[in-house]
């Protein structure tokens, strides 16, 4: 007897049956479950204004790699502490004097001409008032704070 051309998958264990592929549903499946999550990742603000307030709002939270997500390499800081230059600088300023510390800062009054923002600061240790400023100024370029600035502490 001699064996037929034509062989069933019984015949040959060697090469199993397989469902199709599809790769348009799976890449689509892909493509869908991308967005889902570009989605719910919560987007670095462009605006002057929403700038300033998550930047502050990540340093209440002691958070300081969140907040230097809000700083620009070259950001300068000058305040009643002296002058700060560079992104590297103003961190461990942070992290050697503010955050061990305990302060909360409340910002008030908030408004945008363009890039810059002026604020009213309300710095808190311990939640007890220790200095109010009247006249911050943030100037935000391409969403990053670039240049800070608080007056002399009253």
């Amino acid at each position: 007897m001699t064996a037929n051309s034509s062989s069933s998958p019984q015949e040959h264990p060697q090469s199993p049956r397989r469902p199709p592929q599809l790769p348009f549903r799976s890449g689509l499946l892909l493509i869908l479950i991308g967005i889902l999550l570009a989605s719910c990742a919560p987007a670095q603000p462009s605006d002057p204004v929403a700038v300033v307030q998550a930047a502050y709002d990540r340093l209440n939270q002691d958070d300081v790699d969140g907040y230097m997500k809000f700083l620009s390499d070259d950001a300068v800081v000058v305040d009643s502490t002296g002058r700060l230059e560079g992104s590297e600088a103003i961190r461990d300023n942070l992290t050697l004097t503010w955050v061990p510390l305990d302060f909360r800062f409340e910002l008030s009054e908030l408004s945008s001409d363009g890039n810059e923002v002026t604020y009213t600061i309300k710095l808190y240790e311990d939640d007890r008032l220790v200095d109010t400023q009247d006249d911050g100024l943030t100037i935000v370029v391409d969403g990053k704070d670039h240049f800070r600035w608080h007056g002399e502490i009253s």
